[in-house]
């Protein structure tokens, strides 16, 4: 480990720590995807970073978050990387994050993220901040019809990089991080530009550059614009729409229960209690302790501290009076049409054409929604079709009239 660079804090009257150099080493156990990097713990030692980051074209970002094991989800750590050299910042230390949202912003700056669906919406809701210019290698990886998609797949294909990913579910809410954590994080960046311009080449030798350019300014937007979702919590639990009326009833009241008891510990929910387990308290509504303790997934732990709780939230939606219990909304009903399901089927044969001859995923053709909205809606020409949510210029342009060839 290096020495730790200072700055005078006059609030402190002290030198505080705004940048610590970490040496990779020759540390035998430590992942082999790990470059040297500097953790950056005050929003001076960020701004100066960032000074420095803005002569660059292109960076690598990756975010940390509390949300698998916080009840109230967190950004805890931000990766970036440029070519040679690679950042962790800290933004439960360096809670302002200004500076790095003014470059993120910036179209002449490059931001290479794996599934960047994930860390734009996380930068986006808690710091406000918007990444202009994305480079998704998950998006380019599934447009060159990668067997394998995930970073480490990818890393050790083109790079021979051996990546360790046991931190991957870990609480980087705790402090302080211990040093192998900081690796993994570190690893993560330090080696995503030289497998985008891999990726970049590989999708210009076939032809697929404009594709991704289109996909990757989708992705700008798409924190900013997501609808919001008002279906309560308890209904996006796997399974519960499968739920009759009275069951829905107390799986609400379970529900509201383990929310508190959550946010009150800052719990994830699931921690607290599963969601199988309360989907079974629904269906099999307990009557006693004991019939609670015998329930899988419901510990002695759990019987002990909140048993008599549980009871009582299955015994409120239990005594809930019939026109007070949850309704699903009813999907929409469309006109009685014979001939949508061959068309339907017809679509998916061409498609399945179409992907075998360019060598595509299904989805990258065209998705199985869209489908169902060409067969529905029959639109006459590639205007038509290119006007349908969802559909992309490139498969209006590669694949349009092949698909409305079959209607």
């Amino acid at each position: 480990m290096g020495p730790d660079k200072s700055t005078t804090d006059p609030a402190m009257g002290r030198d505080t720590p705004t940048l610590q150099h970490i040496a990779r080493g020759s540390t035998a156990d430590r992942p082999d995807n790990v470059a040297n990097y500097d953790l950056l713990t005050t929003t001076p030692a960020l701004e100066a970073c960032v000074a420095q980051l803005a002569q660059e074209s292109v960076i690598a970002l990756d975010t940390e978050a509390s949300s698998f094991h916080r009840y109230r989800e967190s950004v805890c750590l931000v990766q970036l990387s440029t070519r040679t050299n690679t950042y962790l910042i800290d933004p439960l230390s360096a809670k302002d994050l200004t500076s790095l949202g003014t470059l993120l912003a910036h179209r002449h700056m490059e931001v290479v993220i794996h599934d960047a669906d994930y860390d734009l919406r996380l930068l986006a809701r808690h710091h406000g901040i918007r990444v202009e210019n994305v480079f998704d290698t998950l998006v380019a990886a599934e447009l060159l019809n990668e067997p394998e998609i995930g970073l480490a797949a990818l890393l050790n294909k083109y790079q021979g990089l051996q990546v360790n990913k046991k931190f991957q579910k870990a609480d980087w809410s705790k402090r302080p991080l211990p040093q192998d954590m900081l690796d993994y994080a570190a690893g993560d960046t330090s080696h995503l530009i030289a497998l985008r311009d891999i990726l970049e080449k590989g999708l210009k030798e076939k032809d697929r550059w404009t594709w991704a350019q289109e996909e990757f300014s989708l992705l700008t937007d798409a924190p900013f614009n997501a609808s919001a979702n008002d279906e309560p919590l308890f209904l996006r639990i796997k399974g519960a729409k499968m739920l009759k009326p009275h069951q829905l009833a107390i799986l609400r009241e379970v529900h509201t229960w383990r929310e508190g008891v959550a946010e009150h510990q800052d719990r994830a929910p699931f921690m607290v209690l599963g969601n199988d387990v309360l989907i079974s308290l629904a269906v099999e509504p307990p009557s006693s302790i004991r019939e609670l303790g015998a329930r899988p997934g419901v510990g002695e732990r759990v019987v002990e501290k909140h048993g008599q709780r549980i009871l009582a939230a299955v015994k409120r939606g239990q005594e809930l009076p019939k026109d007070q219990w949850p309704r699903l909304e009813r999907p929409k009903r469309w006109d009685r049409d014979d001939d949508y399901e061959d068309r339907l089927k017809r679509l998916k044969a061409k498609r399945d054409e179409l992907t075998r001859a360019f060598d595509l995923r299904p989805g990258i053709v065209a998705a199985n929604q869209i489908l169902m909205e060409i067969a529905r809606t029959l639109p006459g020409d590639q205007q038509a079709l290119q006007a349908l949510p969802g559909m992309r210029r490139y498969q209006v342009e590669h694949f349009g009239a092949a698909l409305l060839s079959v209607l």
